[in-house]
């Protein structure tokens, strides 16, 4: 009787964190533009001293696709062809000096916040050029024979816990340096690589002897998100990449459906979905440039997602729901549920073992992609075969242990209960676009969906005595006591999986995004899939030195008996004058009853944070 023990919410209410679309590893504060793009832009230039240059970002530039060029020369709203129109003002309204023209001893919001010439230390965020992951971040100017681009980062950041855990306190202290470059000596060939060393600040040392291993004093690991060589136009338009890279998919901020080809890094709550890199090939082949462009990725070896430490409560809280998709097999675990709650004695301890897939060549991870851009339209055709990145329970064997001494009605005292789970394959066809809308100033749209094709998959609980799970809806007046059950947890029904969203900016200060989600990112199978709303707003002040920063999440109820839950997530960012440093405080709210989906267990705590980076 115990495993419901399992209950493992590892499958539809698994390790969830939540939005937060600002904070990523390569962020460089008020420098980057939206969290979309600078996901795929590189980091801005600085000049020899390490002091940006550029101008504040106006409206069509932040988030919206890159307009067409104008046409050169006289226009009938500019006959002189110098940018201005017949009464000397720019285009957009305002006089030769930058500032908007306005009635005399009227006060404009230029006046309070600075314009784009008087914070030249900020810089607008330049033009695609690249899409490695050793050219999104924070660059110094070292270069060999210009042929070797350095980049360096320092974050130091720290997290208090201070809702939803046992005792307030610091729950993570990190320091991180982030070292990349790009090497490329012909046109034909570039080397990329990125070495990232992580120094957690909370020794892990709970007995004595531990005070004698040095990496449990001092916590220390290595990341890399990029790895690999590039062979460039080995024909016209064509690229071949191999080694350790990240490819993202999609148009939608962060919540993108048709991306599955890297594993999500879901452990740092304010970095969710984050990707991991992993060794592949990745072909690219583009005849037409952006107007027909192919990218086919190869993946030898599976790599599952980094799940955060409140992962484990997901298979060890007693009264989390297991996702079946039947009814009744759902009714049987709640009468197991409710037998717990009264009887605590029964509540096994629970270790849970991952089933790695086969390294073969044939179970390896492939996806194919057809993309265009036509109208100002960019959209995109997908196929995926491979795997779902967070572990489904599939088995659970439950034993008794040796009585403790005394009186057997403690949790975990007499019962224990050994989950089995893997990672189910699923196919995917994706579909996506993004585009501009001129005739509203600009305001961007995008949107994507995935069709997934699910491996069937059933959750096998074998209980450790006989138990009647019949009562309730389920009571047919006879005691029906059984040593297990089984029950289908995903059906091989394909779903979809979607989010459509849109941004406006308002002047230069305030930057507002919506999104809806059809499908949380660790959602997985028909019955398993909820409704979302994502949405947030910036607030910039002086020249993007100052930048309030609000989002949040809704979770919408999906059926009868069924409660909301939300995330909110408040963010100040600083740039000093001098530039190179960024500085951040916020919090990340969890809030929502135990049995909701950021409510629950499995979520983690709230807290607030503090990161501090600095480039050069």
């Amino acid at each position: 009787m115990a495993a419901a023990f399992a209950l493992l919410a590892l499958l539809g209410g698994s390790p969830v964190l939540a939005y937060a679309p600002p904070l990523r590893r390569d962020y460089e504060g008020a420098r980057a533009v939206s969290p979309r793009l600078a996901r795929n832009e590189p980091a801005p230039a600085e000049d020899d001293l390490g002091i940006p240059e550029g101008e504040d970002l106006d409206a069509e530039d932040l988030e919206a696709p890159t307009p067409a060029t104008p046409p050169d020369g006289p226009t009938a709203q500019d006959p002189s062809g110098d940018g201005k129109t017949g009464d000397g003002k720019t285009g957009d309204g305002k006089t030769g000096d930058g500032k908007t023209e306005t009635a005399p001893g009227e006060l404009t919001i230029d006046d309070v916040f600075g314009t784009a010439a008087e914070h030249k230390d900020v810089v607008e965020q330049p033009a695609a050029g690249t899409k490695d992951a050793g050219a999104t971040k924070g660059r110094i100017g070292s270069k060999f024979d210009g042929k070797l681009d350095m980049r360096v980062r320092v974050v130091s950041s720290a997290y208090y816990d201070i809702n939803r855990v046992d005792q307030r306190g610091f729950g993570r202290q990190e320091n991180r340096l982030e070292f990349q470059f790009a090497y490329k000596p012909d046109r034909h060939l570039q080397i990329v690589g990125d070495v990232e060393p992580v120094f957690f600040g909370l020794a892990q040392t709970p007995e004595l002897d531990d005070l004698a291993t040095q990496r449990l004093l001092t916590p220390f690991h290595i990341e890399s998100d990029a790895a690999y060589i590039a062979l460039i136009d080995l024909l016209p338009g064509l690229d071949i990449k191999v080694g350790r890279q990240i490819v993202v998919w999609g148009t939608a901020d962060r919540f993108n459906p048709t991306n599955n080809i890297n594993a999500d890094d879901l452990e740092d709550r304010p970095l969710f979905t984050e990707p991991i890199a992993n060794q592949m090939v990745v072909v690219d082949y583009a005849p037409l440039q952006d107007k027909l462009w192919f990218e086919g990725v190869y993946v030898p070896t599976f790599f599952p997602a980094l799940l955060p430490p409140s992962a484990a409560a997901a298979l060890k809280d007693p009264q989390t729901p297991v996702p079946f998709a039947s009814d009744a097999d759902e009714a049987k675990i709640g009468n197991l549920q409710n037998l717990l709650a009264i009887q605590p004695g029964l509540v096994p301890s629970v270790s849970g073992h991952v089933r790695q897939p086969s390294k073969r060549f044939t179970t390896g991870q492939s996806a194919i992609k057809l993309g265009t851009s036509l109208g100002g339209v960019d959209m995109s055709i997908s196929y995926y075969n491979g795997r779902h990145d967070i572990p489904t329970p599939v088995d659970v064997q439950s034993s008794r242990k040796d009585p403790q001494v005394g009186p057997n009605t403690t949790k975990e005292c007499c019962y224990r209960s050994d989950v089995t789970l893997i990672y189910p394959r699923m196919q995917v066809l994706g579909l996506d676009f993004a585009t501009q809308l001129p005739f509203l100033n600009n305001m961007g749209l995008w949107g994507e969906g995935a069709l997934f094709f699910p491996q069937r998959q059933s959750l096998s609980i074998e209980f450790p005595l006989s138990i009647d799970v019949t009562t309730g809806k389920n009571d047919d007046g006879v005691q029906n006591p059984v040593r297990g059950m089984v029950g289908r947890t995903i059906r091989s029904t394909p779903y979809i999986k979607a989010t459509a969203g849109l941004d406006y900016t308002f002047g230069k200060h305030v930057y507002v995004q919506a999104q809806y989600l059809r499908g949380f990112i660790d959602e997985f199978g028909a019955d398993h899939i909820g409704n979302y709303l994502v949405g947030g707003a910036d607030l910039i002040f002086f020249g993007r030195h100052f930048i309030f920063r609000a989002f949040g999440v809704v979770d919408f109820p999906t059926g009868k008996g069924d409660r909301g839950s939300y995330v909110v997530y408040p963010e100040l960012i600083l740039v000093p004058p001098w530039g190179s440093v960024t500085f951040e405080i916020g919090s990340f709210f969890l809030l929502g009853k135990p049995d909701t989906k950021f409510g629950q267990k499995a979520a983690g705590s709230s807290i607030a944070f503090f990161k501090v980076v600095g480039v050069f």
